[in-house]
């Protein structure tokens, strides 16, 4: 199926559930255990889904070119992301490897770099090459004191990445066979970042800020003043791919098409937006002008933070421009901070009281209930001593 194929077939759900007031369902409903989100639990979490599996590091964008260098900061590990002359990405722990030190920030165009504290150097590949004073370090093999290597790799504009030594990664393995097709429909390889990172702090347990993005039940009561004015809710398509998984959501302007011959539907894209849980804590929310990625991480069991990213398609013309940049403060500040963040908040001290002994997730919330499957089945893999195992199969899911 080519991306035009995908987009009419996505507007014609998203049309047919407006229409009869359906949605994509769950075979059933879902209730867990209130103790998911206990310390125990976040423990194990932390060092199963995010210290043993890949996790999405950023776009490819981040690295627009070669001699290029990007940090990130992930579950309390600082990650030097770098791209050498030949175009090559590498993935390094951003600590000297003499005393610790963090040896760059942020982002930018570099040849080397140099650590501040007392500027030993190290290649774009993490290789040490230079040693002030050399006569004090007799002895030491410059060979063995690079930057610590992480695993990475780069595909269909993502770069994902592990945050210990490991062995090396491959993208198509990671997304699956129909993700990877896909995601090549779009080419956001060289969509640019807007802006720096910001961190959301979050007082919620990583997986009820995750659960936030992965529904629109709540578009009608908690979004009423904001988003519902905006977008359908109550109204989501799901499919999933291995562990991750698409949704869609219907924006108003779909119907548009209603009283348009499907011929001349023309950019049916600019009706909906596509969102893609990439497992098992990436949001990449995007639509033909630009890509919103969130990374919610673990802080404790009861508080998070989200990474958030914008990048813009690089040939937007100068209103286009114009009209995302400045409805993204509304979408980050109002919508996102305001009212998502801030009810998730408000789950704390109410799963922690004991007098809850489920939560409950609905038919209605299919994609919630998939990615908590793939996290019981990573865990679950993990006690049976199988290494990186995070791919259940897709349970059964039912439209209607």
């Amino acid at each position: 199926m080519d991306r035009e194929a995908l987009e009419r077939s996505l507007a014609r759900r998203l049309l047919d559930h407006i229409e009869n007031r359906t949605t994509d369902l769950a075979d059933d409903l879902m209730e867990l255990p209130a103790d998911v989100y206990s310390r125990a639990r976040h423990d194990r979490e932390v060092e199963v889904l995010f210290r043993d599996q890949p996790l999405v590091l950023c776009l490819s964008g981040a690295l627009p070119g070669p001699e290029t260098y990007h940090t990130v900061d992930l579950c309390g590990t600082p990650i030097l992301l770098t791209r050498d002359a030949a175009g090559k990405v590498h993935a390094l722990a951003n600590a000297c490897r003499h005393r610790g030190v963090r040896v760059a920030d942020g982002a930018g165009k570099a040849k080397r770099l140099t650590c501040p504290f007392h500027a030993w150097t190290y290649e774009l590949d993490g290789r040490l090459v230079r040693v002030p004073v050399p006569e004090a370090f007799e002895g030491m093999c410059l060979e063995d004191k690079g930057l610590v290597e992480l695993p990475v790799a780069e595909g269909y504009g993502l770069i994902i990445g592990r945050l210990r030594p490991g062995p090396e990664l491959d993208v198509d393995d990671y997304l699956g066979p129909g993700l990877t097709d896909e995601l090549a429909m779009f080419g956001f390889e060289d969509w640019a970042p807007h802006g720096e990172p910001h961190v959301h702090r979050v007082n919620a347990n990583w997986k009820v800020t995750l659960d936030t993005f992965r529904e629109n039940y709540h578009f009608n009561y908690l979004h009423r003043r904001t988003l519902a004015s905006y977008a359908y809710g109550g109204v989501l398509t799901f499919d999933a791919f291995g562990p991750h998984l698409r949704n869609c959501s219907a924006l108003r302007s779909i119907d548009e098409l209603k009283e348009i011959p499907e011929e001349r539907w023309g950019d049916v894209a600019q009706h909906f937006s596509y969102q893609y849980a990439l497992f098992p804590n990436t949001s990449l929310t995007f639509d033909s002008r630009h890509i919103e990625l969130w990374q919610i991480l673990p802080v404790d069991e009861a508080g998070s933070e989200v990474v958030h990213t914008a990048y813009l398609r690089p040939d937007l013309s100068e209103e286009e421009r114009a009209k995302v940049v400045d409805m993204a403060p509304w979408i980050c500040e109002t919508v996102v901070d305001g009212e998502d963040f801030w009810v998730a908040g408000r789950t704390e001290p109410g799963v922690r009281t004991g007098l809850l002994d489920t939560v409950v997730f609905g038919r209605n919330e299919p994609a919630p209930q998939h990615l908590h499957r793939g996290f019981d089945a990573a865990l679950a893999a993990a006690e049976n001593g199988v290494p990186g195992g995070s791919r259940p199969g897709a349970p059964g899911f039912a439209a209607t």
